[in-house]
């Protein structure tokens, strides 16, 4: 359906986990949620950790990070994407009760989805979760049936790759799961981007670098995007990979979109620009005309109101003229 999830990382530091789904912070605070901790990062962070500590739990498997991701096309406001993580968020406290949870929105892509951190220790007893493939394939119904109820887009096969080797990896080794993360910075990198060099600058600055190299076959032409993980491990994921949308082809296509959207701004900046100054250029004339009019009518009263010659005068003015 238009909703996917995935486990990103199973972290060995959850703390770290939490700033990032957080962004330090900068998570509006309307689309922040917590099951057992306080909505504010900092505070959450800190019970998640007095938890471990107090279970004796603070070795190996911290947490595991979840991200819930949502079909462009369904364009959800970042408020109704928060609303359905909840939802979601919901269904995660019953399968796993006594865990702290904890929920942000991140709207830095072109299309709002959720990231969730799951404490690995339960906060009564003690003991460490521990996801498997029927929790996950769990997982997926859950969200299958949020998507249903919520009318949103059918994903296609390309757009919905789930890999269980990969899910597996990063459930047994613990490192952080790197996909999902380029994956943003790719979406972002685009969303900025209005020539296909300015692309490929703004995934350097997000230490993203994209190669490109000839199949075995020499038919076709393999997009890499090549990062490092925190500890400086290499991560390499081909385009096709990671989905449809990160080809170079439909790439292309949106950052062409991003340069008409600016024309088209461009455009309208100047169109008003003009309309202003011909709007400014008619008031300063009306503005002329009627100060004219002002002084035109002052004189004519002026020349009314003048009082009439002494006959004297008069007199004296017709003698000269004699």
């Amino acid at each position: 359906m238009g909703a996917i999830i995935k486990i990103a990382s199973a972290t060995k530091n959850g703390s770290a986990t939490v700033n990032y789904i957080a962004r330090q912070g900068k998570i509006d605070v309307q689309l922040t949620s917590a099951h057992l901790t306080p909505l504010d990062y900092q505070a959450a962070r800190e019970q998640m950790r007095q938890t471990r500590d107090l279970m004796g739990k603070t070795n190996g498997r911290q947490g595991y990070h979840l991200v819930q991701s949502f079909d462009a096309t369904d364009q959800l406001t970042p408020v109704k994407a928060h609303q359905l993580g909840q939802e979601f968020m919901s269904e995660l406290s019953k399968m796993y009760p006594d865990h702290e949870i904890y929920m942000a929105t991140h709207t830095d892509t072109d299309h709002p989805h959720n990231h969730f951190v799951l404490n690995a220790v339960n906060s009564e007893t003690g003991a460490k979760m521990a996801i498997n493939p029927p929790d996950i394939y769990e997982m997926h119904e859950i969200n299958n049936d949020i998507s249903k109820k919520h009318h949103l887009v059918e994903l296609t096969k390309a757009k919905n790759k789930v890999y269980p080797t990969e899910i597996a990896t990063y459930t047994q080794t613990g490192k952080q799961y790197e996909r999902d993360l380029v994956k943003e910075k790719i979406y972002h990198a685009r969303d900025q981007a209005h020539s296909y060099p300015e692309f490929k600058q703004a995934l350097s600055a997000s230490d993203v670098e994209l190669t490109s190299e000839i199949g075995k076959r020499g038919q076709t032409i393999r997009q890499k995007y090549v990062t490092h993980d925190s500890e400086g491990k290499k991560w390499t994921f081909t385009a096709s990979r990671l989905g449809e949308d990160f080809k170079k082809e439909p790439i292309t296509h949106a950052i062409m979109e991003n340069q008409r959207k600016r024309d088209k701004q461009q455009a309208d900046r100047e169109q008003l620009e003009r309309s202003n100054a011909e709007r400014l250029r008619g008031l300063t004339a009306s503005v002329r005309e009627v100060a004219d009019e002002v002084r035109t009518e002052r004189r004519t009263n002026e020349s009314a109101h003048q009082p009439p010659q002494k006959s004297s005068d008069v007199n004296r003015d017709i003698g000269q003229e004699r």
